[in-house]
């Protein structure tokens, strides 16, 4: 990095501020979904170039470039004037737009204002599942380019002399979840791969508990220091290997005992997860979807 450049991300950091006032109205002067809570949008730096936007939904991850802005999750509607607030002030130094969005799951708390960016002329990138669960009309930039793109398993992004590696390893969350990973900071953004509380796969999206290990050993394969979930603060790569850990043990037991012939309404009464700090609550079809991938586990 260029002294120069060294300069800009200094006073970039130094220019942040904290939170956006949640009362804020959208574009059309009606009242925005975030002025119907008291949560407010907060910014900071995660490393040079590379900003985390939380709140109003999903993380939002801001990269910045010599070539424009790439941001990943647009969070829940109402939350996009607030959000460009926070873009803006991070921005104001260098002057750049954002040219890309990236969204890392289908669902809302991710995709909430996918359809006031694409009217801005800005691109999407999704794996191809989730972009086929969007509630967005197509659109096309003047020149009768799609702006919405996808990919099936990976997909490379390089602008302004950056590059950002896509990465698609299976069902897990869903069946469309992305992997964002920005290998020259070491860091990677996993969506809901990661979470603090009970996993839960939304099986009505192609989610899988059964293979959601699988996908992180996968993950665990990158070269990286910092993982950014879509709840939370950044945590570090041994957080997710500890994660990890506790999804094979639970897989493992739940395979033990349909294995036994423990049947479904027994499963999650003998189902130990004391020591996992999780409490399994499942009912109906998630019960249902979950005894049949253990039962065709081998």
């Amino acid at each position: 990095m260029t002294r120069p450049e060294r300069v800009l991300c200094l006073l970039v950091a130094m220019a942040v501020v904290g939170a956006v006032p949640a009362s804020a109205l959208e574009g059309d002067g009606k009242p925005s979904a975030a002025s119907a809570g008291s949560e407010a949008l907060t910014s900071e730096l995660v490393t040079t170039g590379l900003y985390l936007i939380a709140g109003g939904g999903a993380n939002s991850l801001l990269r910045l470039s010599a070539g424009g802005m790439i941001l990943v999750d647009g969070k829940l509607p109402g939350f996009h004037r607030p959000l460009m607030g926070q873009v803006r002030r991070i921005s104001k130094i260098s002057d750049q737009s954002i040219k890309v969005l990236i969204v890392t799951d289908h669902h809302e708390t991710h995709t909430g204002n996918n359809a006031q960016f694409l009217a801005a002329g800005i691109q999407i990138i999704a794996q191809q599942s989730a972009a086929r669960r969007f509630r967005v009309t197509p659109a096309e930039d003047g020149k009768g380019t799609p702006l919405v793109v996808t990919y099936d398993r990976e997909y490379t992004l390089r602008q302004g002399g950056i590059e950002v590696q896509l990465r698609h390893f299976g069902r897990a969350r869903t069946d469309g979840d992305t992997v964002v990973y920005f290998p020259n900071l070491k860091v990677v953004a996993v969506g809901d791969l990661f979470t603090t509380r009970m996993p839960e796969p939304d099986f009505s999206a192609g989610g899988s508990l059964v293979n959601w290990g699988p996908v992180l050993s996968r993950v665990l394969e990158l070269d990286f220091d910092i993982v950014v979930p879509s709840a939370g603060p950044p945590v570090t790569r041994a957080d997710l290997e500890t994660f990890k850990s506790k999804l094979d043990t639970l897989t493992s037991r739940a395979i033990a005992l349909v294995r036994k012939g423990v049947p479904k309404d027994r499963l999650v009464a003998e189902l130990d997860t004391g020591d996992l700090g999780w409490q399994l609550r499942l009912a109906g079809e998630p019960l249902d979807r979950v005894y049949d991938e253990l039962s065709q586990a081998k």
